[in-house]
This record gives structure tokens, sequence and C-alpha cells, in this order.
């Protein structure tokens, strides 16, 4: 549990600025209605569109806006009408899935079915929502002969060459692309390719298995009303077998108006202020490689009392930051401008209006970006006292500078020195140390 503060390298053979990162503090949001799943021979499902915010420029940015939202019960039978006018007739009767075709009667049989659950198809679920959600939706009886329904447009934005409609449904580890039109796919059955329950199925404008649905979930079952929730930030990718959530970085992820963006491993931290059940949205656009479809804002986070108060500070002497100067390729143990024997780079401060026992801990972030090259930041070492003798290179992963007692004014002096490898090119270059704050667990 996290408050952090990150020094910003500006310059390592020249300056370091610094940024504080605090948690959002948020208050409660309205309750969380889960989507519901086969039950007594009903069938309910949450049902979501997610159209281009300008279709014009999706190819650019990936912007969503969702159309529609909500739990659908999906009728046993539906009635569709093609864009050619033509209407079918979707049931199922005697054990059989049958479409037929009133102008003609035709009747095709589509395979076995149960007279209990009816033909509850993704189609009939899109009907069903197009009625509660008062949006329109257009099907073709012509694109793909004897193949089905294909969506051609929802809510008037239409399908456009290769980009276009496509939907997925959603189990408890997958959220599957079915290779099946619309009408085909049986909601609440254990025979379409994707295992119960069926909880959720989503329909988005784009360019099919280039576009990802994210997911956000909370690492803990619930958290202390004054300290972060970690979150993590996944998108579903498919592949031979089923496919599989990995997780992104750079994907923002909110409550309310509070936001803050996801890392390397997908996480994200976000603080507090009051008990309750919050809301937690995620959407990341697009990437250079794929386009990411938000995700269903149904995750929630449980925060319980009584509040935990951490007050975290770092301090610098002298400029604002680390600051190694000037330094020349094959120099060793440069240390930082502004430290000295008695006073380090950085002095981390914990106060005493603290209320929780906490450990003080550092990392880097990546490597040193340079002027089209880069340092390992292991040349950057840190310790406890002046001596860099002892000194411990940094690492990706936080170390620990220092346990902090509740109620007790703690600090630590960190001393930073920079090796620069011989033949490294000269330049600017950039990198972050973080200042940590972990929450002991009780």
């Amino acid at each position: 549990m996290v408050p952090s503060h990150r020094a910003m390298l500006t310059r390592v053979c020249g300056g370091l600025g610094c940024a504080l990162i605090f948690a959002a503090l948020i208050g409660p949001l309205p309750g969380v209605r889960m989507p519901a799943v086969a039950s007594d021979g009903t069938v309910t499902v949450f049902l979501r569109v997610e159209a281009p915010v300008d279709r014009d420029t999706f190819s650019q940015t990936g912007d969503y806006v969702c159309v529609w939202a909500g739990e659908v019960t999906v009728p046993r039978e539906v009635t569709i009408t093609a864009r050619s006018g033509r209407q079918y007739r979707l049931f199922v009767e005697d054990g059989r899935y049958k479409s037929t075709r009133l102008d003609t009667l035709e009747v095709e049989d589509l395979g076995p079915a149960d007279d209990a659950l009816g033909a509850t198809s993704v189609l009939a679920a899109l009907d069903a929502a197009s009625d509660l959600g008062g949006f329109s939706y257009q099907v073709t009886d012509m694109y793909y002969p004897g193949q089905g329904f294909f969506v051609t447009s929802i809510d008037g934005v239409a399908a456009t060459g290769a980009v276009g409609w496509s939907y997925r449904v959603w189990n408890e580890e997958l959220a599957a692309s079915p290779q099946v039109s619309v009408e085909r796919f049986l909601l609440g059955y254990d025979s379409g390719g994707v295992a119960l329950p069926h909880n959720q199925v989503l329909f988005y404008w784009g360019y099919s298995s280039r576009c990802l649905p994210l997911r956000v979930t909370p690492r803990e079952s619930s958290v202390q009303c004054g300290l972060p929730a970690s979150l993590m930030v996944e998108a579903f990718v498919d592949a031979a077998g089923g496919g599989a959530w990995s997780p992104v970085q750079g994907a923002s992820v909110c409550v309310g108006n509070e936001c803050r963006v996801s890392d390397a491993d997908g996480l994200v931290e976000l603080g507090f202020a009051a008990a309750g059940t919050f809301r937690v949205d995620a959407r990341a656009g697009f990437d250079g490689d794929s386009y990411y479809v938000p995700a269903d804002g149904l995750s929630a986070v449980t925060v319980v009392a009584p509040c935990a108060v951490v007050s975290f500070r770092v301090e610098y002497p002298g400029n604002t930051g680390i600051d190694f100067g000037s330094v020349i390729p094959g120099a060793s143990c440069v240390p930082a401008l502004g430290q000295t024997v008695d006073r380090g780079a950085v002095r981390v401060v914990v106060e005493e209006e603290t209320t929780v026992n906490c450990v003080l801990e550092l990392k880097a972030a990546g490597a040193l970006a340079g002027d089209d090259a880069e340092m390992p930041f292991s040349g950057i070492t840190w310790g406890l006292c002046a001596d860099p003798t002892g000194a411990v290179p940094m690492t990706s992963t936080y170390a620990e500078i220092g346990p902090s007692d509740a109620g007790e004014e703690t600090s630590y002096d960190v001393w930073h020195w920079l090796s620069v490898p011989a033949g490294q090119p000269l330049g600017v270059y950039d990198g972050a140390i973080s200042y940590h704050v972990r929450v002991e667990e009780t």
C-alpha cells in the first residue's frame, strides 16, 4: 500500500527534477449491480454496446463511447426484420431451434435446443436491449448466404468495409469471440463453445480481433479507508486454445473523475478517503498496435473503516531533485550534487500523524534514457551513509530503506552515486527513482 514520491531524472549527466505522485482520495459511489445468468429457464446477461466516438478518427485514437449498457432478460423467441425487409421468426419447438422466413414460411432447422430456455440468441439479446435502451440496429441476411445474420449498424453507426460490428461473450475467465453468427450463439446453453456462465455480451465497432476488451480487477477483496487499493488492468488477447488476459500498460483507471495510469505490470493504485463501495472503470484507446474496448464499469472496490492516515514527504538539500552534474564516461561513484557527509541526496520522512506501521522503500523505473541511447539504472547506487563502499545498485523492484512505527516521526537520509560506463555516448539522460511507503500488514 503506497503513498509514493517519484524523483524524475531530467539529466543524469545533468540535473534531476521531481514530481509528486499521490493516490487519489475519493468519496463513495452508488452500489454495483452485477450481471445475472441463466436460472429457472430464464437467461439474463449484462449487455454493452461500444461505438466509436468519431468514426473518421477512430483509426488514430481508438476512442469509444458507450451507447448502452444494462441487464437484459433474453426473450425465448424473437422476430427480426433484416435490411432487405424480410422478417424471420427465431424460436424453439420440439427440441429444435428454428428460423421461419415469414413471407415464404420457409423453415430452417438450426439445430438442437431446449424448449425451456428457448431461442436465447445473442441477436435476441441485442433486440431486447435496443427496446430497453432506445437505440436502433440493423442486420443483413445477404452478406453471407446460408451463414446467418450479420450486424451492419447499431445506433446509426454503420460498418465500413472491413471495419464493423463484432460481438464477444464473457464467462468468468474468457471474453471469447464466437465464430458463429449472432442468431446462432445461444446464451445460457452449454454447447456454444463458451463455457457457462455467460455473464456478458459485448458489441463493439472496430477491427474485430485487433480490438481487445479490457477488464480491471481489484487485487484485494477490501481495503482500509485511507490506504490505496491495487488494481490490475488486463486485455483479453485471442489465441489458439481460447486466448488469455494480459496486463496492459498505460490504461487510464478511474473512479469518478479521479484517474491513474497503469504501469508496465498493468497495476495502478487508487486511494479512498471514505468507506463504501466504489465502481472502477478503465480505458486505453489505441497504442499503435491494438485498440482497447473500455472495461464494463462493473468492477468495484470495497473500502472499510476506520480510515488510516499516512503522512509522507521527500526532502532535497538545496535544489529540488537529484543532480549528478556533468559526468565523464568511465567515471565511478560520482556523488549526487548537494549530498554531504551529514546529509544524503534525499531525505524521506514519515510524519508522526501516521497511524499505521510502515516500511519505506525505493526503486528505479526502467533504464536511463538519453539521446537515442540508454544506460542501465544499476549505474546509480544508493546507501544509508556517506560511504559508497557498501552502496547497492538501483533495481526495478522495491528495496527496503527501513521501518517506521505508527505515531512517531521517522526519517532516513539516502545517498546516491552514479557510475557511467566507459564508451557511453554523451547526452542528456532521463530516468526516475520512486520513494514509497508500504503499510505493514497487521
